[in-house]
């Protein structure tokens, strides 16, 4: 079974949520990402460390446990995208980036594991699972 992971990366990001998802990771659930998932974590740890909440050795870590996870990378197509992406963006109000999660989820009838309330909500009237 997949899991579509969209989840914080710094230390007080860490919830039961989050947790819960490693552990079912770390259980054999797959986990699924869309194709631009690897710059946008590297991004939220980058920004992370320039505002002082992790150090460089703690973005390393984390991105040797990413790698052991194995993800699964979802590379949409420009149809996809100028059609039920773009849809749900002007639909819900969302960024491409934020639509993507919400289309994936849908195509491919999985839970949706974020912390983010835009994505909750979109996930919610999407009718997507959201953990």
């Amino acid at each position: 079974m997949h899991l579509l992971v969209c989840l914080g990366v710094s230390p007080n990001e860490q919830t039961p949520l989050s947790l819960n998802v490693l552990e079912r990771l770390k259980a054999g659930e797959q986990a699924l990402v869309p194709s631009f998932w690897s710059p946008e974590v590297l991004n939220s740890l980058l920004v992370s460390e320039r505002r002082g909440r992790i150090s460089a050795k703690q973005t390393l870590a984390f991105l040797e446990d990413l790698s052991a996870l194995n993800p699964s990378f979802d590379y949409a197509s420009l149809e996809q995208v100028n059609g039920p992406v773009q849809k749900v963006c002007r639909d819900y109000g969302l960024t491409p980036y934020d639509a993507l999660y919400g289309e994936l989820a849908m195509r491919v009838k999985c839970p949706l594991a974020t912390q983010d309330e835009s994505r909750k909500n979109a996930a919610s009237i999407l009718k997507v699972e959201c953990l």
